[in-house]
C-alpha cells in the first residue's frame, strides 16, 4: 500500500487516523445526515420498512454527488454542513 501512496502522491492523499475515530470516517458524516434526513425519530412498523427508507435516502446521495464531496473537504479544513 505505502508503495501505491507514494506512486500516486499526486492524486491521493492519506491520512493516519487513530485506531478508532468514527468522528474523522467520511462514511460516518454520511450516516449522520441520512439518519437526520428521515429515520432519526421516527417509527417504522417492520424491519423491511427501515430498510426500504433507508435504500430511498441512500438514492439521494448517488443522485446528489455533491453532498458526498462536500464530506471530503473535511479533510482540507473546510467546514461541513
Amino acid at each position: 500500500m505505502r508503495d501505491f501512496f507514494e506512486q500516486h502522491k499526486d492524486r491521493i492523499k492519506c491520512y493516519q487516523l487513530p485506531s478508532y475515530s468514527p468522528d474523522f470516517n467520511p462514511i460516518e458524516i454520511l450516516w449522520k445526515k441520512l439518519k437526520k434526513a428521515g429515520i432519526h425519530l421516527r417509527y417504522f412498523p417492520t424491519f423491511d420498512d427501515l430498510i426500504n427508507k433507508v435504500t430511498e435516502l441512500l438514492v439521494t446521495f448517488e443522485n446528489t454527488p455533491d453532498e458526498v464531496l462536500k464530506v471530503f473537504g473535511f479533510y482540507k479544513g473546510d467546514e461541513v454542513k
